[in-house]
């Protein structure tokens, strides 16, 4: 896939965002600015002059920026952009024209949560290899296909100085317009005559860029909900089979729509930018002859079926870098608009890395991180990137997205280390840096409700770590009918996923017979947690209406920073004593402490009434005696407040007083490389570790002369094969403790 079309997003927040090496000035930028929030009343072309640089320097970028945005028609107004309109935009040059880029608008009915009045969406094109025509005195025109108004167009250019990965040695339009498909008395075929192009001087390959996009309905839905292909061929040869087809819009990012947003259609999304096919016709030499032809397929209809076609031949130079790779997107973290459904995130960063040099790319080397903070580095091997093809990369967890204060605006950047084990040819495009929003913090309690629809099998959700392990799941059976599921997590980054077979969620107004469901998280005390990267949670009357499904990232942090809470403990003869403050508290209701011998099973020793709501600093304390022997005791504090939500404490461990008891400890179990065997002694003696197998058979021995206090003995592991064991620790006292024990 190639993502030049929906490239740089992340460059163009309030402007561009680049680090030092990216840019040595903010001069090496020119803007151009063509058309400026026009209004888009009605089916019309709306022009604009522009001046474009002279020529006299190399970009190594030209971005074209697209803003569509809304305003508010006259009363009584029918339809104000409530429509899924056909925007071309082209350069006029007085030689020539060429169509730049292609989208088409959303279902946007200000009544719909995603967009309102002021709502505003950036498209982003990367039009670089047009520079021989981006140049001088030259028209732009915005040509809007649509029969009511309510949209604004807005439209800039960004001329980034540099090296290209190629120079483009010609450029020539070759077939455009609205072309009839299926009408056996006027084929498509006749608009589509073979053409020769000799190539330019300084020629070595050729490609072709195609854009096609079906409208109008016939007897069979074509062209603008019928899947057809063409083929494209050079010099006789066949080169490809494209598949005029969008099969995904029910995975839009801009959800939900007030119209027919999840149907797939020929080419395009509803309020999705239109991808360019670029087919690559391979070696040229200059002066040669390039016969190029493309043929639909074969197609009889009964009319109103056509494909909008713009296309255009372009002859390149050979590649200006041997080993080249440029940072072209990064997907998340990112809070661009287009990139809804993958932010915010707290795990793993996704990149597109571009093979812009001469060689194949085998592996690249990444640092990434927050910036500020100390950035991770990754290398992803194994890979056959050829020159000019791109791909995303989905980078190792990124622990620093987990710590970062929730809803606050951080900045996140990929640098290219290196390229095959060595440098990159060309620094200035190595790396690239997005503005992003930190993932929401959810409780470590909470409740997952659905109401299936009529179709209750079709709508699925799971609660996943990072590595794709699914910790809870519900896949509903029965139609009509609420299913509520308790979540309790520990400390960590986890997604909720959820699906629909048939991507058109749980309620969607096209499909009414399929009944009303819902999907909302709520809190102990009923509240309802809200998706940042879905819908409104129920009971919000579009909740439902969510197309294929959506990934909701969440942070659960149950165990409070240690300057909001604060537990320390004295292990004494009599009891031990723990003691805690807090700097102050909002709405806290009531203290449990934990006390565990193992720090895995945990059981409530004692209850503690909060002080509610204070700024002041409060000290609690309380003591505990255990009454089991062990070698140490592990305390903590879960704080309750009056909602129902809780958040721990940090964990204690203490120790038996030396003249108190005699205790054992075995960790870690399973184990691997060794045993450490920990043994509080009230005074000196020795002691006897043995080690038996399931048959009794005795594997090991060892006597010990031990101190007064704690004492830490080592086993080696690797003596024992994988398996069960008993170990026995027997003091010279009569002391006699047993432990199973697993070698993995």
């Amino acid at each position: 896939m190639r993502y030049f079309e929906r490239a740089f997003v992340l460059i163009f927040v309030l402007g561009f965002i680049f680090s030092a090496k990216s840019l040595a000035s903010p001069g090496d930028t020119t803007w151009v600015q063509a058309q400026n929030d026009v209004q888009l009343d009605w089916y019309n072309d709306f022009d604009a002059s522009v001046t474009f640089p002279s020529g006299s320097l190399s970009y190594r970028k030209i971005i074209m920026i697209f803003t569509l945005g809304k305003y508010q028609c006259p009363a009584g107004t029918q339809y104000c952009g409530d429509w899924d309109y056909t925007v071309q935009n082209f350069l006029m040059t007085p030689t020539d024209t060429f169509e730049l880029s292609r989208l088409i608008t959303p279902y946007a009915n200000a009544s719909y949560p995603r967009t309102p009045w002021g709502w505003k969406q950036r498209y982003y094109f990367d039009v670089t290899d047009f520079y021989p025509v981006l140049k001088n005195a030259a028209t732009i025109r915005l040509s809007y296909h649509n029969y009511s108004g309510g949209f604004t167009g807005n439209i800039k250019f960004a001329f980034i100085e540099g090296t290209p990965p190629r120079n483009v040695t010609g450029i020539k339009r070759l077939w455009h317009g609205a072309l009839p498909f299926g009408n056996a008395a006027d084929p498509i075929e006749n608009y589509l005559p073979a053409t020769n192009v000799t190539a330019p001087a300084n020629t070595q390959q050729a490609e072709m860029n195609f854009t096609v996009t079906g409208h109008g309905s016939d007897n069979t839905g074509c062209s603008e909900f019928c899947s057809k292909y063409y083929q494209v061929y050079a010099n006789s040869s066949l080169k490809e089979t494209k598949t005029v087809w969008k099969d995904n819009c029910g995975s839009n990012n801009l959800y939900p729509q007030s119209g027919t947003w999840v149907y797939n259609r020929a080419g395009w999304c509803p309020g999705e930018l239109v991808t360019t096919n670029v087919h690559k016709l391979g070696a040229t030499t200059a002066g040669s002859n390039l016969n190029v032809d493309v043929n639909f397929q074969p197609y009889t209809g009964n009319g109103g079926a056509s494909y909008i076609v713009e296309s255009a031949l372009f002859f390149y130079g050979g590649y200006n870098q041997a080993l080249d790779a440029s940072v072209e997107n990064i997907i998340a973290p990112n809070d661009y608009e287009g990139y809804f459904r993958a932010n915010p995130i707290c795990g793993n960063p996704v990149v597109v890395i571009k093979n812009t040099g001469a060689t194949t790319i085998s592996s690249v080397s990444l640092q990434y991180g927050v910036v500020g903070q100390t950035l991770q580095t990754y290398t992803a091997s194994g890979m056959s990137l050829v020159s000019g093809k791109d791909t995303a990369i989905t980078l190792p967890d990124l622990s620093a997205l987990a710590t970062l204060k929730t809803g606050t605006v951080n900045r996140f950047v990929v640098i290219i280390d290196k390229l095959n084990g060595n440098a990159d040819g060309y620094a200035l495009n190595n790396n690239m840096e997005s503005s992003f929003v930190a993932a929401p913090e959810w409780p470590g309690e909470f409740a997952m409700i659905i109401k299936s629809n009529n179709y209750a099998s079709q709508t699925k959700w799971r609660i996943e770590n990072l590595g794709g392990t699914v910790l809870k799941q519900r896949s509903p059976t029965s139609a009509l009918t609420v299913y509520t599921d308790s979540v309790a997590l520990p400390d960590g980054c986890y997604r909720l996923v959820v699906t629909d077979a048939s991507c058109d969620g749980l309620y969607w107004w096209a499909n009414s017979s399929a009944g009303r469901g819902y999907l909302y998280a709520r809190k102990r005390d009923g509240g309802i947690i809200p998706f940042t990267n879905g819908l409104p949670a129920y009971p919000a009357t579009l909740a439902p209406d969510f197309g294929c499904g959506f990934t909701q990232y969440f942070r659960v942090s149950n165990t409070l920073a240690a300057d909001q809470l604060l537990l320390s403990g004295e292990a004494k003869d009599t009891a031990n004593l723990l003691v805690w403050e807090t700097n102050k508290e909002v709405n806290t209701d009531r203290f449990i402490v934990k006390y565990s011998i193992n720090d895995t099973t945990w059981s409530a020793i004692a209850e503690i009434k909060a002080n509610g709501n204070t700024t002041s600093r409060i000290s609690y304390s309380t003591k505990h005696k255990p009454s089991v022997h062990s070698a140490f005791h592990y305390y903590r504090l879960k704080l309750y407040y009056a909602d129902g939500s809780w958040k721990y404490s940090n964990k204690v461990t203490l120790s038996p007083v030396a003249n108190s008891e005699y205790a054992v400890d075995v960790r870690p179990n399973p184990f691997d490389e060794e045993i450490k065997v920990r043994i509080t002694s009230p005074h000196p003696q020795t002691a006897n570790i043995s080690v038996v197998d399931v048959q009794g058979r005795l594997l090991f021995r060892m006597n010990n002369n031990l101190n007064t206090g704690l004492n830490v003995i080592t086993v080696g592991g690797h003596r024992f094969a994988a398996g069960i064991y008993t170990i026995i620790i027997s003091s010279a006292e009569g002391q006699k403790v047993s432990r199973k024990i697993v070698k993995l």
